[in-house]
């Protein structure tokens, strides 16, 4: 049965259809995503974000394509990168649009086009963080209009950084730089056969232009802040003057021009004032930002 024909069809039966078609054993660490619930809040989060029939979507590992056909009768063009070769091979003999191009490849190695206006996909949450990364960089060469994900709650918590200071750290940080992240629902392993042990939620990334960011490094932000994380028990006088070799690259510093810009650091007034004898975690992005210009200067 095609899924072009306009009739809607519940995702259990799409899965069903799939994995009898390959043979497919659902408990080997795949979970699909059965319920319309959380498929519909997801397109609905895009679509606040500017989504409609003259976009171009990334999906990125559609599976047995439950999201997939939504976005298609939504009249919008959608490229997926899917790794395997099964899906693939389903998805090709389900969807017959045009408007719809699938690749089987790696997404984290593949050449992603470069007008994608938004990116829609249920993520392999064990390629979450460079999935992020990825997107970041892509949106920095090739900007989106907005980006709706699926994701481990926890990591949902941390993308947003919704609890200070359990949920602040250098994921959060970074995302920051480039859009404002929203948590616009949880979805239980109800949602999904078999059930994972994790309830999930979807996130959403609206670009933002940050000024206090047009004269900062965004890499030295990154790597200063996933320096100090990295000793989180530390305070951040003593993670600085370990001499982070990857940061010294940045600027080309010495050693002994990092231990001057610890000098500078400590005379630091303002939002500053004291920040040597905090936990990274008590720092806001706005402090990271700042203690970057002070480090550039």
């Amino acid at each position: 049965m095609s899924l072009t024909n306009g009739v809607r069809e519940n995702p259990s039966r799409i899965v069903d259809r799939y994995l009898s078609r390959y043979d497919i054993d659902p408990n080997l660490g795949q979970n699909f995503l059965t319920d319309p619930s959380p498929i519909h809040k997801s397109i609905r989060a895009a679509c606040d974000l500017g989504l409609g029939n003259d976009s171009h979507v990334l999906e990125i590992g559609p599976g047995p394509g439950v999201l997939t056909i939504e976005l298609l009768r939504l009249g919008t063009k959608v490229t997926a990168i899917e790794i395997s070769p099964d899906a693939c091979d389903f998805l090709e003999s389900e969807f017959n649009y045009e408007h719809f191009n699938i690749f089987n490849e790696d997404a984290l190695k593949s050449q992603w086009p470069t007008d994608i206006t938004h990116i829609v996909a249920n993520i392999p949450y064990s390629i979450s963080s460079p999935i992020l990364e990825r997107i970041q960089d892509y949106h920095q060469l090739n900007p989106l209009e907005g980006v709706s994900l699926l994701v481990q709650r926890e990591f949902a918590h941390r993308m947003v950084m919704k609890s200070i200071p359990k949920d602040r750290g250098p994921l959060g940080i970074a995302l920051w730089l480039d859009f404002e992240s929203t948590i616009i629902s949880d979805v239980p392993s109800s949602s999904f056969r078999p059930q994972p042990d994790v309830t999930s939620s979807i996130v959403t990334l609206r670009p933002v232009s940050r000024t206090e960011l047009q004269d900062v490094s965004r890499k030295l932000i990154r790597r200063i802040s996933t320096w100090c994380f990295g000793k989180r028990r530390r305070k951040i006088r003593t993670s600085l003057r370990d001499l982070p070799r990857r940061v010294l690259k940045i600027g080309k510093w010495s050693p002994d021009d990092w231990l001057q810009i610890l000098d500078n650091l400590e005379k630091q007034g303002g939002e500053l004032q004291g920040f040597m004898d905090k936990r990274p975690e008590e720092l806001t992005p706005e402090q990271w930002t700042s203690i970057c210009r002070v480090i550039s200067s």
